[in-house]
């Protein structure tokens, strides 16, 4: 960073950036800058930029206390009792504030109020007693002040506990950033740096406090939350974005720079990649499935007779045929059933034409003859009738001198007597 004439560049540490509807907000640190008049100037991709630059105390300060008061915790209630009075003495005075005691169930107890006098009433009923239940009254405390924006709402969190089980810091982060939430942790024990790690990610910090004095805390919660600042911008367009931030306060010239939009870090690639395979499987799956149904059904047997047969890849269907005038099928054989006599002077064969009229009878598959009084005529009484039956009955044709002349029928059909009489 160039030199301003006249004064000094110091780095400008740029501790969270939060999101909003259409602008950014990031929070910094000008803590090093003399006390005053401060200027900030807002560069994306060196294109200025119109921006602001907003202490996080003020009196639009919205402030949730969350007070461990478990019966693990009991030792040091009264020095958490005695900061958070503290706190929201020095706060400014229209200051809206909640208390959240933190035990299963956890619950508001007092707020939201203006003032101290409220929080310092609420904190005085505080008692130890129960389980612990951190999540839950940290997630109750995300939920208060909604309207307010990005980087006004501050969570400030006492507690005996060196972590949440089961909620990874990163995770817990994740929430009050997306919320637009600063969380400021006083604690007295932080082995895995839990706390530190996902306080400094929200903007925020981790004072630590040793029991039963808590006054190295307080004074580091007011003076580090003071030296926090909100530089509030449109978001830019285009994204990823490089914004470089300068705060001039005096001789004083603070600069630090940031992205915008970068890529997910490796852990969240993991994380989508592996929710983009199973994703993957499930669409390709019912593919797979209709795959092997269909093949199975071309492995299975078919009836080639069925409708079926050709849908699922089987032989196709035989054709057919328009059955002729006749109504049989040419090349079907004759009926062999034995004509049967309608009357005692009558008798029709199989294979003979059937007459229209009332005192004839032929067998199925047979022609009909459209003259009623086209019947052969029976011969000798008992000669020929009986010679025609046992012919009839062998398969055989009448002779046709007892049947009358017999005459051709289309396609190939057996002969059919003549509709005229011999006799």
């Amino acid at each position: 960073m160039p030199p301003v004439p006249g004064g000094e560049v110091a780095p400008l540490p740029i501790d969270a950036v939060l999101g909003g509807a259409g602008e950014t907000t990031l929070v910094v640190d000008v803590g090093a800058a003399a006390s005053g008049a401060r200027t900030v100037t807002v560069t994306s991709d060196d294109v200025p930029q119109k921006a602001r630059l907003l202490p996080v105390v003020s009196p639009e300060l919205t402030v949730s206390m969350v007070v461990d008061a478990s019966a693990e915790g009991a030792d040091a209630l009264p020095g958490w009792l005695s900061a958070g009075a503290r706190f929201s003495l020095a706060a400014p005075a229209r200051t809206r504030s909640v208390v959240i005691t933190d035990r299963r169930p956890a619950a508001v107890i007092a707020g939201p109020v203006r003032g101290p006098s409220g929080v310092v009433r609420a904190l005085g009923t505080v008692s130890a007693g129960g389980e612990r239940d951190t999540e839950a009254a940290l997630t109750l405390a995300t939920r208060q002040f909604p309207g307010a924006t990005a980087g006004r709402r501050v969570v400030l969190l006492y507690t005996t506990a060196a972590g949440i089980a089961g909620l990874s810091a990163p995770r817990l982060a994740d929430r009050f950033r997306a919320a637009g939430i600063l969380l400021v942790v006083v604690g007295t024990t932080d082995p895995d740096r839990y706390w530190s790690s996902a306080a400094a990610a929200t903007g925020g910090f981790f004072a630590p406090a040793e029991e039963p004095a808590v006054v190295s805390a307080l004074d580091q919660v007011e003076t580090t939350l003071s030296g926090r600042c909100l530089v509030r911008f449109a978001t830019p367009a285009r994204l990823p974005a490089r914004i470089v931030v300068r705060v001039t306060a005096g001789g004083l010239v603070l600069s630090g720079e940031t992205t915008l939009g970068q890529p997910v870090p490796e852990a969240g690639v993991r994380r989508y990649r592996l929710l983009g395979g199973a994703v993957a499987v499930l669409l390709v799956l019912p593919l797979i499935l209709v795959v092997l149904r269909r093949r199975r059904s071309r492995r299975r047997p078919v009836a080639p007779d069925t409708p079926y047969a050709v849908l699922l890849g089987g032989p196709a269907l035989p054709a057919v045929r328009a059955p002729l005038e006749s109504g049989s099928l040419p090349g079907s054989d004759p009926d062999p059933e034995p004509a049967r006599s309608s009357g005692p002077d009558s008798a029709s064969l199989s294979g003979v034409a059937r007459s229209s009229g009332p005192d004839s009878a032929s067998p199925s598959g047979a022609a009909r003859s459209s003259d009623p009084d086209s019947a052969s005529p029976p011969g000798p009484e008992g000669v020929d009738s009986e010679a025609g039956a046992r012919s009839a009955a062998a398969g055989r044709s009448p002779d046709p001198r007892a049947a009358g002349t017999m005459r051709p029928l289309a396609h190939g059909r057996a002969a059919v007597p003549d509709s005229t009489s011999d006799g």
